[in-house]
This record gives C-alpha cells, structure tokens and sequence, in this order.
C-alpha cells in the first residue's frame, strides 16, 4: 500500500481547525484546566547525570522575532583529535530545559536498528507490510520495504509509518537504554508517533483520559522508569487498535480549542519523546563519533543521515552533514553533526515550542539564521 502525498496528513487536516480556534480566541473552553491552574513539573531525573562540560561560552545571536516560542540552542565546537563530549567552545540559550523532539528522535531509531543488526538480532533485509495496526498519520511506504528503504524513508521524508515499523521492530525500551547509558536524565525515547497522538487524540484509554492529559501526561512524565514502560506498552497497544484516519479526526479536539499553547506544550514535553538541546546534543556526538558500530553499518547511519533535513539551510562550509528535523503543531527543532575541512566537528540542537501556529516548519528559515550565526561564531567558514 500507498499514501498519496509524503507530507504529515495531521498538519493539512487541521488548519480548518486552527481557523475556528483562531475567530475564537485562544482561550481554553469552560470547564478545562487553565494554565494558571497547572504548575510546571520537570521531568523526573536520577543521578548520576549529564553536567554541562566546561567550554569557552560565547555570546548567543539573537532569537529571531518571526520565533514567537520557547526556545533552547545548544551549539558546540570540538578541536580536531578530539575523542571525548569535550567542546571547546559552545553557543547556548537553556541548554538543559526540556523541549519535546518531535521526529528528531528518529536519529536514535536508525542507531539502534543498526545496532541491532550488528548483534545479529535484526536482520537488514527484514520486510515489512503496512497494515491499520502499524500505519500511522502521514504518507506510507510500499508493502515489502525493506529495513534499509524504510531507514530512508524515516530520515529523508520524515515517513511516520516507517518510524514505528522499525521502532517497534527493536522494541519500545531500547531507544531508552541507549539515553540511560549515556546518563541523559531528561531524556525520554520510549513512544512510537501513532501513540503519541493517540493520547493527544483522546482516544488513549485509562491512562489518558480524554480531557485530563495535562495531569495524564505529568504522571507518565513523572513515573518511574518501569511504570513509565508500562504506561507506554499500554497505550501503544491502544494506538495500534485504531485506524489512522479516526486517528486524524479525533486530533481535532486537541488542535482545534480545548488547549491553551501553553498547556499544549505541557502536555507535548511530557508525553512526547523529549530531551534538553544539551542532551541531544551529547547523543549525536556520541551517535556519530562513539556509537560501537561496525565499519560497514556505521557507514550506512552516515549514508543515511547525510539524508536528513538541513543541509540545503546552512550557509557554512562543511566535509559533512548528517541531521535531523522535527515539527508538530507548537513544536519545532533541528539537530546535526557537521565536520569542517580544517577537522573540527560541530554539532547543533534548536529545539522550540509553545509557538502560536500549527504550520511550525514555516519557522525553518529564520531558525537556520540562528543556528548558523551560532556555527559562524564558534569558527565555521561561511560558504
């Protein structure tokens, strides 16, 4: 089977929605738990954890006034020969605040999938068909896809389906082993797409009633790891019941009204995958520099990689590029690993939400200026 168009069917199917939300206002609706109401609950942490590494802090460029939203940047150089999460000089703006990752998280879906086949546990010419239990919202790929084709797909088009194919495919708590050993306590990998938006949806059953997610979802943030896997096996096991387009009508009560875009961000920092800029940022250095792969699938995460979202928006000289993008309605982020000719390594993470608008990838422009201002000043050439 084949969808249509490649680009996210949630987004197209809810601008009426966000019309209707915008002639009314954006106030909650009676009834529902205000903002003020809610208190900001972080995400659980337990030591020992990532600290920021000592580095040479230089001054961040301005935020972008088209950027009405949270936002934190974390943007850091490393010397040449430099082997450990040791930057030498870094641009930030709250580098350790949480932010949802969106589909930047699929980065650690092609590493584990490679990980995997490296152990011998996957093979890479696995197929897979598409069924209503493994379709998520979006374009899909071909009955058959190979691991490798929907590596691609995951990556270069952002392809949901194929991200829970294969996220499902080396199970919901390996993603989260991969953070845990990197000591990224604030730092949660454990959802497909389709369960995520399950949740949002209301259609989330007992865990995530349909007019409470902002306690729903502080709890599933706060739980301990292992209730927080069960929670998790629960509601994707919910998610994989339902038919994708239901799916995509019931996103309307989320979208269209019943949230403030605070409250939405809430509810997205705690229930999507999420991450700080400086956390993720420790993840690609490590995914790039120290994953263990084996030579031949190292270099297939790079193939891959070199795919992703974000090459065309720098304006600085780079050997290579490997990224990742990531947007829902209020969220939005970009993340790379760059290596320079003079052999200096750079990796950047934008992460934002709690953004005004439904189409968050309108934002991609002014976002890249603040991220290259940020490589320029660390010593990047401009091309």
């Amino acid at each position: 089977m084949r969808g249509s168009v490649w680009t996210l069917l949630v987004l197209s199917a809810l601008v009426g929605a966000w019309v209707l939300w915008s002639n009314s206002g954006s106030r909650a609706r009676p009834g529902l738990p205000q903002a003020a109401d809610v208190l900001e609950q972080p995400l659980p942490v337990e030591r020992p954890c990532l600290e920021l590494p000592e580095a040479e802090e230089v001054a961040p460029p301005a935020v972008p006034p088209a950027i009405r939203g949270r936002v934190g940047l974390y943007v850091a150089r490393f010397e040449p020969g430099e082997s450990e999460f040791r930057p030498s000089r870094v641009v930030q703006i709250a580098p350790e605040d949480v932010f949802p990752l969106a589909s930047n998280y699929k980065t650690a879906v092609w590493l584990e999938v490679l990980r995997q086949a490296d152990e011998g546990s996957l093979d890479l010419a696995e197929r897979f068909v598409v069924t209503q239990a493994n379709q998520s919202l979006g374009d899909y790929p071909y009955d058959n896809t190979p691991v490798l084709g929907l590596g691609y797909r995951m990556i270069e088009w952002s392809d949901n389906t194929a991200t829970d194919i294969l996220h499902r495919r080396v199970g919901l708590a390996s993603l989260q082993a991969l953070a845990d050993g990197l000591k990224l306590c604030k730092t949660r990998l454990l959802l497909p797409t389709k369960a995520w938006w399950t949740a949002e949806s209301g259609l989330g059953g007992p865990d995530f009633p349909r007019y409470k997610l902002i306690s729903s979802s502080q709890r599933f943030a706060q739980a301990s790891p292992e209730e927080r896997l069960q929670i998790a096996r629960r509601l994707d096991t919910v998610a994989q019941s339902l038919h994708p387009d239901r799916l995509g009508r019931a996103l309307k009560t989320f979208y269209g009204g019943s949230y403030t875009w605070e409250q939405m961000a809430q509810i997205d920092r705690n229930l999507q995958n999420a991450s700080t800029p400086l956390e993720w940022a420790r993840f690609l250095w490590w995914a790039f520099t120290h994953s263990g792969l084996s030579p031949q699938n190292d270099q297939r995460f790079r193939e891959v990689m070199a795919k992703g979202y974000g090459s065309r928006r720098l304006r600085v000289r780079y050997s290579y590029f490997g990224g990742k993008s990531g947007n829902t309605a209020g969220v939005l982020g970009f993340s790379g690993y760059l290596e320079a000719p003079d052999g200096s390594r750079y990796v950047y993470v934008f992460l934002c939400d709690t953004i005004p608008e439904v189409n968050t990838f309108s934002l991609a422009r002014p976002a890249f200026g603040l991220i290259n201002e940020s490589l320029l000043r660390l010593g990047m050439k401009a091309r």
